[in-house]
Parts: structure tokens; C-alpha cells; sequence
């Protein structure tokens, strides 16, 4: 996988989060989702349709992503983790951020090779999204 960004990495996960908004509003319905969310059925419908989320959306979209938009099978994808991620540090200054995001992506990748399991790219990637400098997502 290239190295993006961090605008890159943040429209990527925008994508990704709308993609589940989407999937799982065809499971359930627009106005549960946008429940789930925490916005309006219309916030919500012109977010899928596209429009980029304002920052406060933005926090709401990435605590409903970690809750409900990961329900799927099959391996974790960097979008899904660098969402997962951007939820437990956001509030941290520039600094601790990077240090908590990489405490937490040493211990995943102690967990992989515990389960007999190779790395996946993103722990790495990942690593590099957070320092201080990258400005993530």
C-alpha cells in the first residue's frame, strides 16, 4: 500500500465510514442510522450523497464507526483502524497522541504475532499517520 497523506488518509476514511453509513442504512433505515449517529436523517442523507461532514459530525461519525460500522467479517482494514484509532486519541495534544497511538499499535501487532499471525501493513502505516507532525485524521 502507498503512503498517503494525512488529507489523503482522512478522505479515505471519510469514504469508508460513508460506504458503512450506506451499507448499513440499506440493512436498517436512514432514520435509525442517523439515530445511531447522532445527526438529523437530512445530515445524514447528504453526507451519503457526498457532502464532506463538519468537524463536530465528523467525532460523531467516527464514534458510530467504531460501534457500528466495523460489524462485518473478514480482516481489519486501515481505513477501520486509523477510524478506530483517530477515536481514542483525538483529544490528546500532538505529542502523548503519537506516543498513545503507538503504545496501542505495539501492543495490536504483540497480539497478531501472539495469534500466530503476521503484522498487517497498517500497524505500520499507521504509526507514521500519527506522529505529531502528520496531523491525523
Amino acid at each position: 500500500m502507498e503512503d498517503q497523506t494525512p488529507r489523503e488518509s482522512r478522505e479515505a476514511a471519510v469514504r469508508h465510514m460513508r460506504e458503512a453509513a450506506a451499507a448499513r442504512v440499506r440493512n436498517t433505515s436512514l432514520r435509525g442510522v442517523a439515530r445511531e449517529i447522532g445527526m438529523s436523517p437530512t445530515g445524514l442523507k447528504k453526507f451519503l450523497l457526498g457532502t464532506a461532514p463538519y468537524s463536530p459530525t465528523l467525532r460523531r461519525l467516527r464514534s458510530w464507526f467504531v460501534q457500528f460500522g466495523t460489524r462485518h467479517v473478514g480482516e481489519v482494514q486501515r481505513e477501520e483502524a486509523s477510524a478506530a484509532l483517530a477515536v481514542l486519541v483525538h483529544d490528546l495534544a500532538p505529542d502523548p497522541r503519537a506516543e498513545a497511538a503507538g503504545s496501542v499499535l505495539d501492543a495490536l501487532g504483540r497480539g497478531y504475532e501472539a495469534s500466530g499471525r503476521e503484522r498487517p501493513e497498517w500497524v505500520a502505516g499507521l504509526r507514521d499517520a500519527f506522529r505529531p507532525s502528520a496531523n491525523p485524521l
